[in-house]
């Protein structure tokens, strides 16, 4: 921390956009770098990305079952017939 206070204060920063990613120059008054560069969070994952660390999510596998026709019948047993409400709209005749 003793040395961050001793260097002069950025006046602006340059960003640099790479095929890699983006790095951030501090810069002071003059345009001279101050400091050391770092990573822009905001670029991290580009870089992460390209560095080959990056998850693809596995192949869907395209199977289809076929449902017993008891199963699907069973399935909405149980459940109440919903009642008419005020707000529902008019019933066939």
């Amino acid at each position: 921390m003793a040395v961050a206070r001793a260097q002069p204060a950025p006046a602006g920063e340059i960003v640099i956009c790479s095929g890699l990613g983006l790095v951030t120059v501090m810069v002071d008054a003059e345009g001279n770098p101050v400091g050391h560069s770092h990573v822009c969070p905001d670029g991290l994952l580009t870089l992460f990305a390209a560095a080959g660390g990056g998850w693809t999510p596995p192949q869907a596998l395209p199977l289809w079952l076929r449902v017993a026709p008891e199963f699907a019948a069973r399935r909405g047993q149980g459940m109440r017939v919903p009642l008419p409400q005020a707000r529902d709209p008019p019933a066939a005749v």
